[in-house]
């Protein structure tokens, strides 16, 4: 891991701290890691919220309760809703 022992002092207004803070956190970062990844250009993605991964793990609770064809099927595709929410390997 490297070593950050530079700071960088930057001036802003509460409601534009306040737009960073949010957007930060809806990417599930730190603000300085949100600052330091927009300042070298890279994107950071939205995190979606906790709701969605509890709904996919209900669907998993209802493929239990279904065939076994019928429940692969609906993990299968609870499992690729998984991966484009959160991007696999």
């Amino acid at each position: 891991m490297r070593k950050r022992s530079v700071g960088i002092n930057v001036r802003v207004s509460v409601t534009e701290k306040r737009k960073m803070t949010l957007m930060a956190k809806r990417c599930g970062l730190s603000l300085s890691e949100y600052l330091r990844q927009r300042a070298l250009g890279y994107e950071p993605g939205g995190h979606p919220p906790k709701e969605v991964f509890d709904v996919l793990d209900k669907l998993d609770e209802i493929a239990e309760q279904c065939s076994a064809q019928t429940g692969a099927a609906i993990n299968a595709q609870t499992d690729r809703m998984r991966d484009l929410l959160i991007g696999s390997n």
